[in-house]
Formats: C-alpha cells, structure tokens, sequence
C-alpha cells in the first residue's frame, strides 16, 4: 500500500506541474501586448500655427495602434479634451516620440 500511494502522490505532483505550466505559458501569452507595446521615449514641443497642422502631424503616425496611443498621450499630456485644430492653433504642445 505504501508503493501505491507514493505512485500516486508522484503522478500527481507531475499532473499539477503540467497544469501549472499551461497556465503560466497561457498567462504569459495574452498578455503579450505589455511586454511588446511601443514606448514613450521623449517629448518634444511643437507650436500649432499655419505652418504645423495638427491632423498632419497624427496623419504622420503609419500603425493605427501606435496612432490611438499617440493622440491619448497628446490629450494626456496637454490637458485637452478634444484635438482639433481650431482649440490648439496657436499653443505650444508637447508631443511624444513613440519608439516601436
């Protein structure tokens, strides 16, 4: 009987570490995008007058998840609500240098 139970204790303990594993790998996998998400890496100014548009500026931006991050992190930084060129024109902003 006491072969029996150290068998089993033993299938056990590698089931657990299987199921474990699945789970971690499983964990690690959807949440990807935190450790693969382009960063901030500076700020740099720019003034919104008739030679800097601001749609021009966003429109410059090619990947539209990088796109989304940059315009929250403009309204973010700015204390803006919403970003058009009739409420920036003529204010120095302060605009993020996302690195991929």
């Amino acid at each position: 009987m006491n072969a029996n139970s150290g068998k089993i204790i033993r299938v056990f303990t590698i089931i657990l570490a299987v199921i474990v594993s699945v789970l971690v790998i499983y964990v690690l996998y959807i949440n990807k995008s935190k450790f693969y998400n382009p960063e901030t890496v500076r700020y740099s100014r720019i003034t919104i007058n008739e030679k800097n548009d601001i749609n021009e500026i966003i429109s410059s931006i090619n990947d539209s998840r990088t796109k989304d991050r940059f315009v929250s992190e403009i309204k973010k930084v700015n204390n803006l609500n919403n970003l058009d060129n009739e409420s920036v024109y003529g204010k120095t902003l302060l605009i993020p240098v996302i690195n991929n």
